[in-house]
């Protein structure tokens, strides 16, 4: 029996399974793109591609930045990773512990991932006493000067973050935007210094009157998938790397990677 009557017969749509593997080279990349690149990963010429491309951006299954001409996954293609996450025991391990965190430290604590704009909060942990900072769900973390934003600066895939990051430079110096980085030399020792410590923190970033923690889940493979945030109004808790804050963050952090690799559970 060939292919195609094999198919019809067992009720699929070969175009479909095509697009797939569009999909699939989309999601095995760590970051946007280039057509070129993506017909090779997907085993089809670059005009076929294309074709597959213009449709699963009309759905929203894939994005097309207008600047860069890079592709990636779209908007739909997230809420589904986000649905996935959620019926799947990662996330209920991840929101236990930021849960606990919040239960131990008396702050609100969040959980981020990298979203269609930038890091963003898909849980949150709410401090219930009258000088709790929070921030709506949706809310997309400034990636120069919060400590959840230099945390993806650090961590993510340059080719997802450095056009935003060059962006919001250029309006740090444009504002003269306090406690925040006005060149990349200045955001690269910031960065430095998080790989070196594995944890980003901040007073008072871009005169924001908050102070936050944030530090790195790693998956099996050691790869960044997601963010443990904890912020407070500034001067309420202490930033410092050897303070209680930071090393009650780091544990739930090691010990979610280490939950997610295998290696221990909670």
């Amino acid at each position: 029996m060939d292919t195609r009557a094999e198919d019809k017969q067992q009720g699929s749509v070969q175009s479909v399974e095509v697009a797939g593997e569009v999909l699939r080279a989309l999601l095995a990349a760590d970051g946007p793109m280039r057509l070129s690149d993506l017909a090779q990963a997907s085993g089809m010429h670059p005009a076929k591609a294309h074709r597959y491309l213009v449709s699963l951006t009309r759905i929203g299954l894939a994005s097309q930045d207008s600047a860069t001409g890079l592709y990636d996954l779209g908007p739909m293609a997230l809420q589904m990773a986000l649905k996935g996450f959620i019926r799947f025991d990662i996330l209920r391990q991840s929101v236990d512990c930021i849960e606990q965190l919040g239960r131990e430290i008396g702050e609100t604590v969040a959980l981020v991932i990298w979203g269609e704009a930038g890091p963003k909060f898909i849980r949150m942990a709410e401090a219930r006493h009258g000088q709790a900072s929070t921030v709506p769900i949706t809310h997309i973390c400034p990636l120069t000067w919060s400590a959840t934003g230099l945390l993806f600066s650090a961590y993510e895939a340059p080719t997802r973050t450095s056009a935003l990051i060059h962006r919001e430079i250029e309006q740090n110096k444009l504002l003269n935007r306090a406690n925040a980085p006005l060149s990349m030399a200045d955001l690269d020792a910031l960065v430095t210094t998080i790989r070196s410590s594995g944890v980003s923190t901040i007073e008072n970033g871009g005169n924001s009157g908050n102070a936050a923690v944030s530090a790195p889940v790693f998956d099996a493979s050691g790869k960044f998938i997601m963010g443990i945030s904890v912020f407070a109004k500034a001067g309420r808790i202490d930033t410092s790397l050897n303070g209680n804050i930071v090393r009650k963050v780091t544990s739930t952090t090691r010990r979610l990677s280490d939950a997610l690799a295998g290696r221990k559970g909670f």
